[in-house]
């Protein structure tokens, strides 16, 4: 919003106008304040160490927490024969095999580990299962985690008057032509035929979507985005997107910390601490509400999937760069936080 600061009208619609900024600049600094004086306060976190027991039937593939995480398998037909290729057209077979997801202790620190997707190319073709549908044949496997009916988030309180909550995750992403790298979140359902049910109707993008962290092929940038819009009738109708883009070309290849605050009144984009992006209460919407907090009041889950191809990335895909394990998407932590005052 830009403020004219020099207008010098004595209009009653001036005055009203110029006291409507005032009054915002002091809003603005309360909330500022507010913030700068609180705390974080944490509520969930994942470090991923490394090892399991082998009596412990819920720790898997050297470290992955089946009470935190459960994983999406398959082509994406699971949920429907329109979702081959997850709904825009990827290439890989999800699975939850050790060559495609599990936790690696860091090469200088075996106590301390990450989570790693690794994508994986079968020149001679993958036979895919799919829970429910038939299987299909691709030549990619990766993984993708999530935390639904498991662990899921939202802002504390009451609608306007509310505690944020903070998600924090520190990643590397592959630099490789065809790979999609993210970290984003949908509504908690427990319709388990749907991906992207929610309370404001079932199907997307009624129930919105919060992407904390996307990355494509060998780009220089991050970027962040929501989702929301659709009709009752028609959920893919209509559909909103705010993007901001985080550019890090030297350290690209890098650890980064990509977060996102999230309050009943907006939405908080940060890369290593610095803030790029903001959507604030007015500029979302869901055709399955009137209520201006909807679809971003509701708990989410999160989901960290590693890609090959699709519409976002393309088809442009290195092969050989694959096939010798560089498609690797490593998070050495998640941290949720309530920032309270």
């Amino acid at each position: 919003m830009t403020m004219n600061l020099t207008c010098r009208s004595t209009s009653l619609a001036s005055r009203r106008q110029q006291g409507y900024g005032r009054l915002l600049i002091l809003l603005v600094a309360a909330t500022l304040s507010h913030i700068s004086g609180a705390r974080q306060v944490l509520r969930w976190s994942e470090e991923f160490k490394p090892g399991c027991k082998t009596t412990d039937k819920f720790c898997i593939n050297g470290g992955i927490n089946l009470h935190k995480f459960g994983f999406d398998l398959g082509d994406g037909t699971s949920y429907g024969p329109s979702l081959i290729g997850w709904g825009n057209w990827q290439r890989q077979c999800h699975t939850n095999a050790s060559s495609n997801v599990r936790v690696e202790p860091f090469p200088n620190n075996p106590t301390d580990g990450m989570l790693v997707i690794q994508a994986g190319y079968e020149p001679s073709g993958y036979t895919c299962f799919n829970e429910n549908a038939p299987p299909s044949t691709t030549n990619y496997t990766s993984a993708r985690l999530i935390t639904r009916n498991k662990a899921t988030f939202k802002w504390k309180g009451a609608p306007g008057n509310s505690t944020p909550v903070r998600i924090d995750v520190r990643l590397k992403v592959p630099l490789v032509n065809g790979t999609w790298a993210s970290a984003w979140m949908l509504p908690e359902t427990n319709k388990t035929w749907c991906m992207a049910c929610g309370p404001y109707g079932d199907g997307w993008c009624l129930g919105g979507e919060i992407d904390i962290m996307e990355h494509i092929n060998s780009n220089d940038y991050l970027i962040s985005n929501v989702h929301h819009g659709g009709l009752p009738n028609a959920s893919w109708v209509g559909c909103k997107q705010t993007v901001a883009v985080y550019k890090n070309k030297p350290k690209m290849s890098d650890w980064n910390v990509l977060s996102m605050i999230w309050d009943s009144t907006y939405i908080r984009f940060l890369a290593n601490g610095k803030e790029y992006n903001k959507i604030t209460l007015g500029k979302w919407s869901t055709g399955g509400s009137s209520s201006p907090y909807a679809p971003f009041d509701v708990p989410f889950y999160l989901i960290f999937d590693l890609a090959i191809g699709g519409l976002y990335p393309g088809y442009k895909i290195d092969n050989a760069k694959v096939a010798a394990g560089e498609a690797r998407f490593n998070i050495d932590y998640i941290r949720v936080y309530d920032i309270v005052p």
